[in-house]
């Protein structure tokens, strides 16, 4: 098993505050479709055995990008995230997970590319916005990764219910004083 480590990213603090309600969003999303999510303890060999049964499916290729992601083989991860890309060109998804594993290595501006490619076909997703926002902040242009995080929190924020009476939902996205 090859395994890169790589130095935690200093995120900046708009991106800090979404990025536990944009995992938990997509937690209870992938527990609805496949009844499990990342926390499972066997989460790769469930994934594994998706991938086996259907090889040409982007989304399962995906789920197992992200299950080796959590295990700790970032390079395979990426590998399959590429592979995703490969099935599916237009699948959003596809394209924000492979930037989200781009960011943190030294390939920032293929990072950035895929980050915008998620965007024009699904601008939408709280989580390829997120990762937008991160791929710009990381590309150097802090106005456009701003603006990709305040996206990201309105959307987030229009998902709970109430949210509109509480202002910004669940968390602070501008600091107050």
């Amino acid at each position: 098993m090859s395994t890169t480590h790589v130095k935690p990213l200093r995120l900046p603090a708009a991106a800090q505050r979404l990025r536990l309600p944009v995992w938990q969003r997509s937690q209870a999303r992938m527990r609805e479709r496949y009844g499990f999510d990342l926390a499972s303890g066997d989460v790769l060999e469930r994934a594994r055995s998706m991938v086996a049964e259907q090889p040409g499916d982007a989304e399962r290729v995906l789920l197992l990008a992200a299950a080796l992601t959590v295990t700790g083989d970032r390079d395979l991860a990426e590998q399959q995230a590429r592979r995703a890309v490969e099935i599916a060109p237009d699948l959003a998804r596809a394209h924000t997970t492979l930037a989200a594993l781009l960011i943190t290595g030294a390939d920032r501006d293929a990072a950035l590319g895929h980050a915008r490619r998620a965007a024009e076909l699904d601008g939408s997703d709280p989580s390829v916005l997120y990762n937008l926002g991160l791929a710009e902040w990381f590309a150097g242009d802090r106005r456009k990764a701003r603006e990709a995080l305040r996206r990201t929190g309105d959307i987030l924020a229009g998902e709970q219910p109430g949210a509109a009476a509480r202002g910004h939902g669940w968390w602070p996205l501008r600091r107050r004083g």
